[in-house]
């Protein structure tokens, strides 16, 4: 079993984008060691990060972890569970960033060696952890 924390905010954000899902789905919180690279474009920054989070609308697999968070049915895969336990889900709007962002206290911060940058957030925050949207 995991832990995750998911803000109000965040909450009610997925919860309206659920509205036109089907039955059986859920969010799919998914995490890579390391910054990596975006890939999309989407403008993240380069910065330290012990993991890249994502997020998606998914169906459970037989092999994933569900935990049920303000009425929300939260799915992450084995391997994702490590780096995923103790996240914090918040939905953010202001001048320097919108959108998702998940972050990991629990997780330690790289050494020099392991800043290799990547998407850390999907606003021009990106010192400030974790983010989803960017893949």
């Amino acid at each position: 079993m995991f832990a995750i924390e998911v803000k109000p905010a965040a909450a009610q954000q997925v919860k309206q984008l659920m509205a036109g899902q089907k039955p059986g789905i859920g969010v799919r919180v998914y995490a890579q060691p390391g910054g990596g690279s975006c890939g999309s474009g989407c403008g993240c920054g380069a910065g330290p990060a012990a993991a890249s989070f994502g997020m998606a609308f998914a169906k459970p697999r037989p092999d994933d972890e569900i935990v049920n968070v303000d009425g929300l049915q939260v799915i992450v895969d084995p391997s994702s569970v490590p780096l995923v336990n103790g996240a914090v889900i918040d939905y953010v709007e202001d001048i320097h960033e919108s959108g998702f962002k998940i972050t990991n206290p629990t997780l330690p911060v790289p050494d020099e060696a392991g800043m290799a940058g990547g998407c850390t957030s999907c606003g021009s925050n990106s010192a400030n952890g974790g983010g989803c949207g960017c893949g």
